[in-house]
C-alpha cells in the first residue's frame, strides 16, 4: 500500500506546526507575583463586557436609591439595615441594607434580632465561605440600634 506525497507533505507539516506551538517560549511570573489578564481593548474587559462603574452617577430622572459601590474586601466597614435570619442549614444570620445583604459572622445575638434595624461595623471577610451564600461575609465588631 503506497501513500500518495501529498498525504506525507501534509502530515509532516501539521505534526512540524504541532512542535513548534508546543516549543513556545512562555513568560512564567516569578514567586509571589499576581499576574493581570490584560484586555484586548481599551476599557473592554477579558469577557468583552464592561463592568459598571463604581463611581457611576445615576441618570437624571431615575428612581430607586443610589447604591454605594461594594467594599473593598478585607476592611472595616459600617453598615446600616434590618436583621433578617435564614433558615437554611442550620440557619443563618444577615443584615439586609439597601445595596448589598451581609452575612453576619458573630456578634451578639441579643442586639441582632430578626426584624430589627441596626447599624453594624464590622471587616469584610473574602476568606470565608459559608453554607447560606448569600452575600459577602462581614464578621461583626459591633452593633447599635440604628434610629
Amino acid at each position: 500500500m503506497t501513500r500518495s506525497p501529498l498525504i506525507h507533505l501534509l502530515t509532516g507539516a501539521l505534526l512540524g506546526g504541532l512542535l513548534l506551538t508546543g516549543c513556545a517560549p512562555t513568560e512564567e511570573p516569578e514567586v509571589g507575583s499576581s499576574v493581570t489578564p490584560q484586555p484586548s481593548a481599551p476599557g473592554a474587559s477579558p469577557s468583552g463586557f464592561l463592568p459598571p462603574s463604581p463611581t457611576a452617577k445615576p441618570k437624571p430622572g431615575a428612581s430607586g436609591p443610589v447604591v454605594p459601590p461594594p467594599a473593598k474586601d478585607g476592611v472595616v466597614i459600617t453598615a446600616t439595615g434590618t436583621v433578617e435570619r435564614i433558615d437554611l442549614e442550620g440557619g443563618c444570620t444577615v443584615l439586609r441594607t439597601p445595596g448589598v445583604t451581609y452575612q453576619l459572622l458573630g456578634g451578639d445575638p441579643a442586639q441582632l434580632k430578626p426584624g430589627t434595624k441596626v447599624t453594624v461595623k464590622g471587616r469584610t471577610r473574602p476568606d470565608v465561605m459559608t453554607v447560606c451564600q448569600v452575600g459577602p461575609v462581614l464578621e461583626v465588631i459591633s452593633a447599635a440600634p440604628a434610629s
